[in-house]
Order: C-alpha cells, then sequence, then structure tokens
C-alpha cells in the first residue's frame, strides 16, 4: 500500500518506477495539490525541500505569481493525470502537516 501511494504522490507507475524518482515538469491541464502559498521564493525552496525529504519527488515552486498586486510562490505536487490521484496526493500532504492543500489545475 505504501509503494502504491508513494507512486501515485509521485505520478508513477508500478511497471516503471525507477529506483531515484524523477520530477516530471508539469503541463497544462493536469491536475496538481497546492501545499502553500509563499511571499518569498527561499521560503518556498525551502518546503519544496522538506517535501522531497519526507519523498515526495514531484514537488515543485510555481512563480512568481500575480495575487492581488502581491508575488506569491506555490508550492505544489504533480502533476496527475486524474483528480483521483491528485486526492491521494492531497491526502499524503495533509498528513505531512500541509492541512491547506488543496487540488487544482494547471
Amino acid at each position: 500500500v505504501r509503494l502504491i501511494s508513494f507512486a501515485l504522490i509521485s505520478g508513477l507507475t508500478l511497471a516503471t518506477t525507477p529506483a531515484v524518482a524523477t520530477p516530471k515538469a508539469p503541463t497544462r491541464g493536469n491536475f496538481v495539490v497546492q501545499a502553500m502559498s509563499l511571499d518569498a521564493a527561499a521560503d518556498a525552496q525551502a518546503q519544496r525541500s522538506k517535501l522531497l525529504a519526507a519523498g515526495v519527488g514531484n514537488a515543485f515552486v510555481d512563480g512568481p505569481v500575480d495575487v492581488n498586486g502581491k508575488a506569491r510562490y506555490r508550492v505544489r505536487v504533480g502533476p496527475f493525470p486524474s483528480r483521483e490521484a491528485a486526492q491521494a496526493a492531497q491526502t499524503r500532504l495533509r498528513t505531512l502537516g500541509f492541512d491547506g492543500a488543496f487540488i487544482a489545475t494547471q
């Protein structure tokens, strides 16, 4: 069950899971899970590093993006091919303390 959960969070298939998970480049139209949004790029990268250390190999920082006239950096995980896969990742992020994690599309 843990291997399947890891594969879903990492966006990998069990048949082709490499020894070291390489994150896929985000693509438009896929589901992602946003863990948080921060003011500083360095803070966002630090949170991404925490996710990587916890085994979430497809975490990335999106930004800067303009939110109400203010630059923000989004810590996201994905992309995922389905909402179900994104929901599994959202659940995992919440167990890691990212209580506000939510599903979005790119």
